[in-house]
């Protein structure tokens, strides 16, 4: 059996199924900054929200048990409009429409291809990267799994329970501002600079036919 955690099915379809999945079904998986490891085959799907940084990034994720990284995304350009990166940060959370102050990135403009799906294997860890770019340049690698990264320092935020992958969705909230342009000196901690919507409901069904990785 295959396990999907999915934005697109319906809540009906959802509502079918939602009683396998109790929280004890997550007793033995970890899904945070602790890293990520299921207990059975699952697909995840995730929805870039926006992202709100100067850096051009690509968001993947990183098979630790073989070093093999699976991109999900990657932005075109660095934000919507174009903006001076002299500005300074205004250290506030820019999550939302109304805030486009801070290089302002949308799903279709930055991110043509906001949706993307992965399937992890069970037994398996795995950890998401945020890859950073500025003006073509690497501008450093961060981790969501805090042990990984320098110091170590935690630069991915989980807004939820792993339970909430089920109903609705968590958030996954980076703060990319500690790579090689900005430094942890003037790191502003917001967790607003690039934001995935991780999963929705859960469905039972055969194996989806994409690759295991």
């Amino acid at each position: 059996m295959n396990r999907t955690f999915d934005f697109f099915t319906p809540a009906v379809a959802a509502a079918a199924v939602i009683g396998l999945a109790t929280p004890a079904a997550f007793a033995q998986e970890t899904f945070g900054n602790q890293g990520i490891r299921m207990d059975v085959d699952t697909v995840v799907e995730f929805e870039f929200l926006e992202s709100n940084g100067s850096y051009q990034s690509v968001f993947g994720i990183v098979n630790l048990d073989t070093g093999e990284k699976y991109p999900l995304y990657g932005e075109v350009k660095g934000s919507d409009i174009q903006q001076s990166v002299n500005a300074p940060s205004d250290y506030q959370d820019d999550l939302g429409n109304q805030n486009r102050d801070d290089f302002h990135g949308t799903p279709g403009k930055t991110v043509p291809m906001p949706l993307g799906e992965f399937r992890f294997a069970a037994d398996t860890d795995y950890t998401f990267y945020l890859e950073s770019y500025f003006n073509g340049q690497p501008a450093g690698t961060l981790y969501s799994t805090s042990s990984l990264n320098p110091n170590p320092q935690t630069y991915a935020q989980f807004d939820g329970p792993v339970e909430d992958i089920i109903d609705g969705g968590l958030v996954l909230r980076w703060e990319d501002s500690g790579s090689v342009l900005v430094g942890n000196e003037n790191t502003d901690f917001d967790y607003d600079d690039f934001i995935v919507r991780v999963g929705g409901h859960l469905r039972w069904d055969e194996p989806c036919g994409c690759s295991k990785r």
